[in-house]
Parts: structure tokens; C-alpha cells; sequence
């Protein structure tokens, strides 16, 4: 068998094997959130996040979750971290000290914290994003919850959290719980995503036909807050 033929011979399996027919494709209705490229956007591009009244929710959203809890989407080594698929080559608690110190102060900054609250001041947030490492160090250096401005603060946003981050005790109830959280937001493809697409749901004990009934379907395919991660 010629090198072509077996390449085509092994194209035919795989698609043989992945193949679905449109028609039985199952789309729902899902909402799109304001605070949707907080979790599904480039950061280093999004406008929206360097919104001053967009900063101030998120971190008030995320003091009132818990911003220990949030500690795991972050790796961290000596000389770099990643958040959100950002690699920055420092060291993250190094990082968080000198920005606080160096705010408003030009004549210790250094290139790096000078270019840095400079872009803030033009983007117009550099106070809340002090406002943000300040209290985060204030955090980090007692580690005592921060009190936070209800006012501010996004519910919708702090029960999805809850969703992606408080999984240490998963079991069927909580399962059912979040399934009917992402429902009551109009996220059916989330809530789909979780009954069906959700490696840390998929050994629950459900009764994924019943429920998948209870939600809307659409014609075509939004994006989820909730993304598959099964394939």
C-alpha cells in the first residue's frame, strides 16, 4: 500500500469514527453575559476589561467569591506566571509589591513600571487597578477575607465562579444545583456542557435525558460560558 493511499485510508477511519450528520446536532440557547470576554477573550486586546466600571465589578465580584479560591487558575514558578494564557516572566508576588510601590512615584519606577502605570493613566484605570493590587497584597500579605462593596458586585458572575471553582465536594446534588444555576441565567448550552461535555460531572449520577428535556433549544451553535472540555 503506497504512502498516499494509507494517509487517505486513515483520513476515511478518522472521519468514519467523528462523523455526525447535521440533523443530529443539538444546539440551546444560551445568553451572552456582559462579563463574557472576561473568561472567552484576549485580554492583552479586550476593551472592555480596562473599562474602570468594568474592573471595579470584577474585583468586588471576586472579593465577595473569594480571591484565595482563585489562586488555582493562576500558575506560578519562580520567574513566571500564566493567567488567562498571559505569560509574563516574573515573579508574580515580586510583581504585585513593586507595582503598589511604584504607583505615582516616577522617581523609583524603573522602564518596566514606568511604561506600565503610564498605559494606565492613558487607558484612564489606573486607580482601580492600584485599588485592586493594593487590597489583593493586603490579602495575600494576612490572608483575611476582603470586605466587599455589594453594591459593585455581580451575582450572576460570583454564582458561575462557584460553578468552575467549588468542585472539591462535587457530588450529584451540587451537580443539580449548577445545572439549574446555568439554566436560570438562560445558559442551556452551558447546562448542556455540564450534563454531557464536563469531565469533572461525567461519573455523577444524573438523569441527563430528563434534564437535557428541560432545556430550549436553538438553531445554531452559540459559544458557552461553560465550555466542553471532553474533546
Amino acid at each position: 500500500m503506497n504512502k498516499l493511499l494509507t494517509i487517505s485510508l486513515l483520513i476515511f477511519l478518522f472521519l468514519s469514527c467523528k462523523n455526525v450528520k447535521k440533523s443530529e446536532l443539538e444546539f440551546y440557547i444560551e445568553t451572552q453575559t456582559s462579563f463574557f470576554g472576561l473568561n472567552h477573550s484576549d485580554w492583552t486586546k479586550s476593551k472592555w476589561i480596562r473599562k474602570p466600571e468594568n474592573l471595579k465589578m470584577i474585583h468586588e465580584s471576586f472579593k465577595k467569591f473569594g480571591y484565595e479560591k482563585l489562586e488555582s487558575g493562576i500558575y506560578k514558578s519562580e520567574n513566571l506566571f500564566i493567567a488567562n494564557g498571559i505569560y509574563i516572566k516574573r515573579n508574580f508576588e515580586n510583581l504585585m509589591d513593586s507595582l503598589e510601590l511604584t504607583y505615582n512615584k516616577p522617581e523609583i519606577q524603573t522602564k518596566y513600571y514606568s511604561e506600565f502605570w503610564n498605559r494606565r493613566k492613558v487607558e484612564k484605570n489606573d486607580s482601580i487597578v492600584y485599588e485592586i493590587i493594593r487590597e489583593y497584597n493586603s490579602f495575600k500579605s494576612d490572608k483575611k477575607r476582603l470586605n466587599y462593596e455589594n453594591q459593585f458586585v455581580n451575582d450572576t458572575l460570583v454564582d458561575l465562579l462557584k460553578i468552575e471553582f467549588e468542585n472539591d465536594n462535587l457530588d450529584s446534588e451540587k451537580a443539580k444545583s449548577d445545572f439549574y444555576t446555568l439554566k436560570k441565567y438562560g445558559l442551556h448550552q452551558s447546562a448542556y456542557n455540564l450534563l454531557y461535555e464536563r469531565a469533572e460531572y461525567s461519573e455523577l449520577e444524573l438523569d441527563r435525558e430528563k434534564l437535557k428535556k428541560e432545556l430550549t433549544k436553538a438553531t445554531e451553535f452559540t459559544y458557552p460560558w461553560l465550555i466542553d472540555t471532553e474533546k
